[in-house]
């Protein structure tokens, strides 16, 4: 019975939530770390969101998280406007290719790349599927020991490949330098990513495949609107001092009483947790909209409920001196869709 309630609530709470989305100006990050690169990739993230980037961050992820996550990246990708992806990872080259070592990753013989890496390219072509395309930065650090013949760590940006984003591939030694150049792009109120890259190519110790063939802007300067030019003040007409115009004599106004506003029946977290279960995917980005706009989520906005999103609810409950469960309760959808 109380599913079929909650069918019936939310084709009416969540009719105006799910309307068309603007994707158009949407930049969104990709921020992953493996071993002791967290901090640095934490600083980059928090540039990208001053920029108004939507990040999806992770750390030490797996083969099968990683290829998960660049998968679920390239989806949103293809609806952005534009790209960015941070690597902070051990890298290796092998005939001619680069690789990225995911968390756990054991190369037994060189074959084993195969299967338990990915290709940089990989992240490349995936950044390049926005509208207008991105990038990759990569902080390389140090592959395992014991490496099997023909494998070495990568040392500079690969060769360029058609319909692959830019790359840049800095030595931890100048990271430093890179973060310093985002950090001075995300107090513009334009940030060109040729910019960014033609800075950080400047510094010692990186190295870049090429640089974008056309414009790309992980944020656009906000238009100035034409001040509206003021309306015409008509002036009355003067009245005649012998012939006064009558003056309307005020009702007073009916006192209409305050109703309360009806409370919502508590329910229980398996039961808001069957509630959100139920929402459609463009209801879901409608509320990481809302809670982005009130400062409180800076993922991915993709209609899926994952850590960022809940720590996220959670911060807007504890804003509200509300229980803070990590799940919303009706009231709270309602409020969030007002």
């Amino acid at each position: 019975m109380f599913a079929r309630v909650v069918l019936t609530t939310l084709s009416l709470m969540f009719a105006a939530l799910s309307g068309a989305a603007q994707t158009s100006d949407r930049t969104v990050a990709l921020v992953i770390s493996v071993g002791e690169g967290g901090a640095r990739a934490d600083a980059v993230q928090t540039q990208l969101q001053l920029m108004g980037a939507e990040t999806l961050r992770a750390a030490d992820p797996n083969n099968a998280e990683l290829r998960s996550i660049l998968k679920r990246f390239a989806r949103e990708a293809e609806d952005s406007r534009a790209t960015f992806v941070y690597l902070d990872a051990p890298a290796v080259i092998f005939e001619g290719r680069d690789y990225v070592l995911p968390a756990g990753a054991t190369l037994g013989r060189s074959t084993d790349l195969f299967t338990q890496a990915i290709p940089t390219l990989a992240f490349a072509r995936s950044a390049a599927l926005s509208e207008q395309g991105g990038a990759v930065v990569l902080t390389v650090t140090a592959p395992p020991s014991g490496l099997p013949g023909g494998i070495s760590k990568v040392e500079r940006a690969p060769d360029p490949v058609a319909g692959a984003a830019a790359v840049v591939v800095a030595g931890i030694g100048a990271f430093g330098p890179v973060l310093t150049v985002l950090e001075a792009a995300a107090r513009q109120e334009e940030v060109e990513l040729g910019t960014i890259l033609r800075g950080m190519f400047t510094k010692d110790g990186v190295t870049l495949s090429d640089l974008p063939s056309n414009r790309i802007l992980l944020r656009a300067a906000p238009e100035l609107a034409a001040d509206p030019e003021p309306a015409p003040v008509a002036t009355p007409a003067a009245t005649p001092e012998s012939v006064a115009a009558p003056q309307p004599v005020a009702e007073p106004e009916p006192v209409v009483e305050a109703t309360a506003t009806p409370e919502l029946p508590a329910e229980t977290i398996d039961e808001l947790r069957i509630l959100e279960q139920s929402l459609s995917r463009s209801a879901k980005r409608g509320i990481q909209r809302e809670l982005r706009a009130g400062g409180f989520y800076r993922g991915l906005v993709d209609g899926i409920f994952g850590p960022q999103t809940r720590e996220a609810i959670t911060d807007f409950q504890q804003s509200r001196s509300e229980e803070a469960t990590g799940v919303l309760n009706r009231r709270q959808l309602l409020d969030l869709r007002s």
